[in-house]
């Protein structure tokens, strides 16, 4: 194929390949996954070199492991793959992928999405005098539908008394993450993932690698408070931020959630919801 026959469906081509790619490495950055896709990568050069060379001995045996390596790819990313599968194979995240509200994501903004944000901060404040241990997960267009499930849900507006009722040591649904997601709490005593990545801090607990694991799988803000150092932390797109002070946690849910609309947008947002409706009648 000449320089002249590049067309259209080529370059979409090239561009979905791109994409595909590039979610491949946001999803398993700074993950287990990734170090074993650099090992397949060296092992793969190496086996070139040596068929390069004619090493006849090592590239037969290279070879013949290589003649299973796709059986061998499904088990060592059998998790991987299930969660990629469960994921696609959910009507909610079907219907984002196709919906003029995922296209119009960045001009479209729910009344209901705005936080409480001076109630979650005095919850969390108390929480760190008090030595209390919580997790609370604030998703932003992820699907948490699969993780709710695994918890209890709830349909309560957001109350600092509220949040430390539900954290309460002796609550029976003290134990999990609580789910905030379109200025509500929706659910508690949700498992979350863990982390798989190898350089966390090792002085860290298993709250603290729930919360780096959802930031991992999701593009949830996920606040945590230390049951033994009393610390407020938060933690997004599989980094930590540790040892946060309440005005830090407000400037971070603010920068992530508040809602700051001109007229120009609102006007925007209209159009284009008197246009998805008209669409749907």
């Amino acid at each position: 194929m000449g320089f002249l026959d590049f067309g259209f469906i080529d370059l979409t081509d090239i561009l979905l390949s791109a994409y595909l790619l590039y979610l491949l490495y946001v999803k398993m950055k700074n993950t287990a996954a990734m170090n074993i896709l650099a090992g397949i990568l060296i092992v793969y050069v190496l086996w070139m070199v040596v068929k390069a060379l004619d090493m006849s001995l090592l590239y037969t045996i290279m070879d013949r492991v290589a003649s299973v390596g796709v059986l061998a790819l499904v088990i060592v990313f059998q998790q991987e793959i299930r969660k990629f599968l469960l994921d696609m194979g959910n009507a909610k995240t079907f219907k984002k992928l196709f919906s003029l509200e995922r296209i119009f994501q960045k001009v479209i903004k729910k009344s209901t999405e705005e936080l409480n944000i001076p109630e979650i901060v005095t919850a969390c404040t108390q929480f760190a005098k008090d030595y209390t241990g919580a997790l609370m997960v604030f998703p932003n267009h992820s699907d948490l539908s699969s993780v709710i499930a695994t918890g209890e849900k709830l349909d309560c507006a957001i109350t600092a008394r509220l949040l430390g009722s539900l954290f309460f040591k002796n609550s029976p649904l003290h134990d999990g993450a609580v789910i905030i997601e379109q200025g509500k709490i929706c659910a508690a005593k949700c498992i979350l993932p863990l982390t798989e990545n190898p350089n966390v801090p090792a002085n860290i607990g298993t709250r603290h690698r729930s919360a780096i694991g959802m930031s991992e799988v999701s593009d949830s803000l996920v606040v945590v408070v230390s049951e033994e150092r009393g610390e407020i932390s938060y933690c997004e797109y599989g980094s930590i931020c540790q040892d946060v002070t309440p005005a830090q946690l407000a400037d971070k849910l603010k920068e992530r959630f508040a809602v700051t609309e001109d007229r120009t947008v609102v006007s925007k947002r209209n159009i284009i919801v008197k246009m998805m409706n008209y669409l749907k009648s």
